[in-house]
């Protein structure tokens, strides 16, 4: 039986000191406490007192001590350098001036992966799945929120918000104050405004729905975006309303509609059942204003009326604000000048203008530190730096995966890399030709990832949320992402591959090559592959308990009780402006018609109108006086959510009324009424009665309570009783009106009649949205949805990499314990003793990892609670089920190779060497 191996200090340690002291003088100072430790130390203080002796050898050697060995040594050197033995391959000056990697380095490393394909194939996979993961969630992040325009000079775009007259500083500006900006200020070389809408364009059969923007003349050329095709708009094309009707295409629009034609320029295209005459193309790398959306077409802002006949009067009304606008500073202006310029304007406005600008504010912001909007961008950057937190977790368990393999293979050429040091080989180049290997190793998973990632974008892609017009952005993998993607390579490779590296150029050159300690003795309780193993079920718990708070808010939020009707139902939203009605009366008849058609069907039981519905993609609110309680807002209004619907609309949609009455249709030619919510009482007047009580709205009407309503849900599932309004219905347009169809049967056979009895009315009724009420409320359920179908996946990944690190550690051990689990087997151990001594082992391990996850998790799920319904960051049910999840797959992966160990036949263990 070969010799024990004799006790080695501490690896950090031992690289401690050597740091620590001059190259030259490394050898015999560390050569020296090495001897120490293993003859003298170790024997009579046991292994931990020993490592806990030589950790402070190490860290008290400070400078003072330092020099002073130093000149001890220096003076001693003649002598010294000729007595000393030569530890071969310990001779070189600078470790680490040596690491600059050569070609045959490269050729070397192809030739030793290509030996091993195994290894290479499970090592290159593991990395891209990690590396895959993170350039996906990057790009995405990426196209959201780091990416900018296409633009000329982006560093002087500034863009400028109107605020609100509760304080809110921004929200966005009417044209007339876009006007007086545009030929007062002296800041801007130039200044744009944008509206988005949603028009129809006549093609073939079916007319199409399109996203669009409308647009001042000089948009492109203030921003510096040149045409594909044709030009931009001309001054006179935005000069007066409705009377120039011209479009430029998006490129998207352009290449999938129009096949690409390079002639399409001066044809003609209908939109809103008019022609307007093409007079250029976007380019390619433009999608418009809206990072999340690409805009199929653009028309100038004088034709407002024309592509939205609801807005027609909003181009001439100052306190009808929906402008975004964005300027161009001029050369030398900061951004603070621009905002001492703005604030002066405001006040001019003010002055002139009380009833629609008193105490508002114009300010500009940097737009290469606007994504998407100020607040907007407040929500998404913790979202953002969530997804890329998770999978940087699942990174780092790919990377442990690398380091455990690099770590075993190190231990497998241990023999070769004692016999090219006692050759004469340098450690330093050792250490470079085995970070060559690595860095290989994450190039390719580096590559694998980005073809994972693309098939990862698509997926994601393809998931999406229930809107009337699809999210659709750029996720190409840029310039940006290519080079984050290199980045993360590199660092796994030369990070997870630098400690492997280290361990398997220092070993004892003697023994190893006497094949001594290679196969006997205890193996070490505790070492560097252990800890990663540690460190993988460490992550995967944090990433699996997360995944388990989602899965269980996304129960929970399933159950949660909106206070409205959410069985079998259909909605739709017919647009009559976008199909060819120009008058509210036009549009109540066909309205009207279509509701007695739905009500004269066997299958329906009940139709209603609203202008929203709860739990909707919008949020829509409107300001009421309450008599009797002051707002804080300079107009003295409240900004009250509110709905406008048919007298029906209570029925249909199951929302009762706790007191007075609901609707009647005496209402509609009668004095304006309204029906308030519990939430809406509780807040204004407490234990009163209101009704008979009267609001008033902004622009002065006088609104009279009839009724009090249950309280539903009104913007997300997990929010407080909001205080809520209800308008009848013909006190509003009839061009924005959803209809709600309540019918027998499942919600698909009822959303059937409702298209059918559509088409019967009108066959070329523009319907924006159609579908079931369960497709409706998953907007609200697409969030957690989206978030525990992503942590799960990632979750899952994690416990792979985990199973596979703990399968690896329990092998390795296997393997080096051969000799052992024979000698053990021909002394009578029973097959089940070897096994359980070898799960043990690696359980441990799990053991310790969980206890380390379980309080991390507890540590940071804080993070998400803010996306959870129903439960708290620490519910006790998932901290009770992922741990005995995660044991039970450990267990699983431990007890393969243990298995394997059991049928060992001792008499060959035996005769290994």
């Amino acid at each position: 039986m070969s010799a024990e191996r004799p006790p080695r200090p501490p690896r950090l340690a031992a690289l401690l000191v050597r740091w620590r002291l001059p190259a030259d003088l490394s050898d015999a100072v560390a050569g020296d406490l090495h001897e120490e430790y293993a003859l003298r130390v170790a024997p009579s203080r046991g292994p931990w007192a020993a490592d806990l002796w030589y950790w402070g050898q190490a860290l008290t050697l400070r400078a003072g001590a330092l020099r002073r060995v130093s000149r001890r040594l220096k003076a001693m050197r003649p002598t010294w350098e000729r007595n000393r033995p030569q530890r071969v391959g310990r001779d070189q000056p600078d470790l680490w001036s040596r690491i600059p990697m050569r070609p045959e380095d490269f050729k070397y490393a192809i030739r030793r992966l290509a030996r091993s394909p195994g290894f290479t194939l499970v090592a290159v996979l593991s990395l891209a799945l990690g590396i895959g993961a993170n350039t996906a969630m990057f790009s995405l992040v990426n196209a959201v929120l780091i990416r900018h325009m296409p633009v000329r000079a982006p560093e002087e775009l500034v863009e400028v918000y109107t605020s609100e007259g509760d304080g809110y500083p921004y929200a966005t500006s009417s044209h007339p104050d876009y006007l007086d900006l545009r030929q007062n200020n002296d800041v801007f070389a130039g200044l744009v405004g944008t509206r988005t809408f949603i028009g129809r364009m006549d093609r073939g059969a079916e007319p199409e729905v399109m996203f669009g923007e409308a647009i001042s003349w000089d948009y492109f050329a203030v921003l510096g975006v040149p045409m594909e095709l044709g030009r931009s708009f001309l001054p006179e094309e935005d000069a007066s309303p409705g009377t120039h009707p011209v479009v430029i295409l998006g490129y998207k629009t352009w290449t999938e509609k129009f096949g690409a034609d390079p002639g399409v320029v001066g044809k003609d295209v209908r939109l809103g059942g008019r022609a307007y005459t093409i007079v250029g193309v976007a380019p390619k790398a433009f999608t418009g204003s809206m990072p999340v959306m690409v805009t199929g077409l653009f028309v100038p802002l004088m034709m407002t009326g024309e592509i939205m006949p609801g807005a027609a009067d909003q181009l001439d009304r100052r306190g009808s604000r929906s402008m975004f606008l964005k300027a161009r500073l001029n050369p030398g202006v900061t951004v603070a000048q621009a905002n001492a310029s703005l604030e002066a304007i405001a006040v001019g406005l003010a002055e002139r203008y009380p009833e629609t600008n008193e105490a508002r504010s114009i300010t500009a912001l940097p737009s290469s530190d606007v994504a998407l909007h100020p607040m907007v961008d407040k929500a998404a950057v913790p979202v953002a730096a969530l997804l890329l937190g998770v999978v940087g977790l699942v990174l780092l368990i790919a990377c442990a995966n690398l380091a455990s393999f690099l770590l075993a293979r190190a231990e497998d050429r241990r023999k070769e890399i004692a016999i090219r040091l006692a050759l004469g080989a340098g450690r330093a180049a050792l250490v470079r030709q085995l970070l060559v290997e690595t860095t290989m190793l994450a190039v390719l998973g580096g590559a694998a990832g980005i073809v994972l990632a693309n098939w990862t974008l698509d997926l994601l892609m393809s998931f999406q949320p229930p809107l009337p017009v699809p999210v659709d952005f750029d996720i190409s993998l840029d310039r940006t992402v290519l080079w984050f993607t290199a980045g993360v390579s590199l660092f796994a490779g030369l990070a997870f591959g630098l400690a492997p590296a280290l361990q398997a150029t220092n070993p004892d050159v003697a023994p190893t090559l006497k094949n001594e300690g290679t196969g006997g003795g205890r193996p070490k309780r505790f070492n560097l592959r252990s800890g990663l193993v540690v460190t993988q079920v460490a992550f995967s718990f944090v990433l699996l308990i997360g995944a388990g708070l989602f899965v269980r808010s996304l129960q929970k939020a399933q159950t949660i009780d909106t206070g409205f009707y959410t069985g079998p139902a259909a909605l739709l939203w017919p647009v009559p402006e976008l199909s060819g009605y120009e008058t509210q009366e036009e549009a109540r008849a066909v309205m009207d018609e279509y509701v007695q058609r739905l009500l004269a069907h066997p299958a329906v039981t009940g139709v209603a109108l609203a202008d929203r519905l709860p739990l909707g993609a919008g949020i829509q609110t409107r300001g009421y006086v309450v008599p009797g309680v002051p707002s804080e807002s300079v107009d003295g209004d409240w900004d009250i959510d509110n709905a406008t619907v048919s007298p029906s609309y209570f029925d249909v949609m199951d929302v009762a009324i706790v007191q007075g009455r609901g609707f009647e249709p005496s209402d509609l030619e009668g004095d304006p009424v309204l029906v308030v919510s519990e939430a809406f009482v509780q807040r204004f007047y407490p234990g009163e009665d209101v009704i008979g009580r009267s609001l008033e709205t902004a622009g002065g009407s006088r609104l009279r309570i009839v009724g009090v309503a249950r309280d539903t849900k009104v913007r997300t599932l997990g929010e407080a009783p909001r205080p809520y309004v209800y308008q009848s219905v013909r006190n509003s347009h009839f061009f924005d009106h959803q209809v709600v169809v309540r019918g027998r049967g499942s919600s698909a056979e009822v959303l059937g009649v409702a298209r059918s009895v559509l088409r019967d009315v009108d066959p070329d009724m523009v319907v924006m949205d159609a579908k079931t009420m369960n497709e409706h409320l998953a907007l609200m359920l697409f969030a957690p949805r989206m978030g525990a179908l992503l942590l799960a996946v990632f979750g899952a990944l994690a416990l792979l990499l985990a199973a596979i690190g703990i399968y690896g550690v329990v092998s390795y051990a296997v393997a080096k314990r051969t000799r052992e689990m024979g000698i053990r087997l021909s002394l009578g151990a029973s097959a089940a003793d070897v096994v359980a001594m070898a799960v043990a082992g690696g359980m441990r391990l799990v053991v310790v990892g969980g206890v380390v996850g379980v309080v991390l998790a507890a540590g940071v799920t804080w993070a998400i609670k803010g996306f959870l319904y129903g439960i708290g960051a620490t519910d006790l049910v998932t901290f009770a089920v992922i741990p005995v999840l995660l044991s039970g797959v450990a267990l699983v992966a431990a007890f393969v190779p243990a298995r394997r160990a059991s049928a060992v036949d001792p008499v060959a263990a035996l005769r290994r060497e």
